[in-house]
């Protein structure tokens, strides 16, 4: 079993989500980065409810594994 951590901080302002707003995940049994629908979770979760909109683009986050 791996367990990889990612980091996803955002590279730009997009909506309700600041430039440097940042969340870690967790992915285990995989070696994928954190999927589009992992990320919203995450930033919803971390700075509140619709902080994150589906249709967010990953582009726009930098994703780095710790």
């Amino acid at each position: 079993m791996s367990t990889h951590l990612y980091k996803v901080t955002a590279k730009k302002e997009m909506g309700k989500i600041a430039k440097g707003m940042s969340v870690e995940i967790v992915i285990k049994n995989a070696s994928r980065k954190p999927n589009q629908k992992e990320v919203i979770d995450s930033l919803n979760l971390k700075y509140g409810a619709k902080t994150a909109a589906s249709g967010l683009s990953l582009s726009n986050f930098e994703i780095t594994e710790m």
